[in-house]
């Protein structure tokens, strides 16, 4: 066990992370948009709380291109990309 105090918490979160993206990983498996839903309301509320809900943005939809989660974003004449996604995706 670490003696470092912040060291639970930062698992905790990580606990968390990896939580929301087993919801997300359901909802592709399951074809289920819902889960999504509840995948972010969960993300939601973390950065309410002020934790960094993580890098959940490839397992949404994207509302510019219509790629399904956990799939890259498509080129979309006058739609600028960020690192390979577009920022609508991005946001939550």
């Amino acid at each position: 066990m670490s003696s470092y105090p912040g060291e639970s918490a930062r698992r905790t979160l990580e606990r968390a992370r990896e939580s929301v993206q087993k919801i997300h990983q359901a909802a592709i498996r399951h074809r289920d948009p819902n889960l999504h839903q509840l995948a972010d309301e969960i993300s939601e509320v973390a950065l309410t709380l002020g934790h960094d809900a993580g890098p959940v943005q490839e397992w949404r939809a994207c509302p510019v291109c219509g790629a399904e989660p956990g799939s890259h974003c498509l080129h979309k004449p006058g739609h600028e990309m960020v690192d390979g996604m577009h920022p609508e995706r991005t946001r939550l």
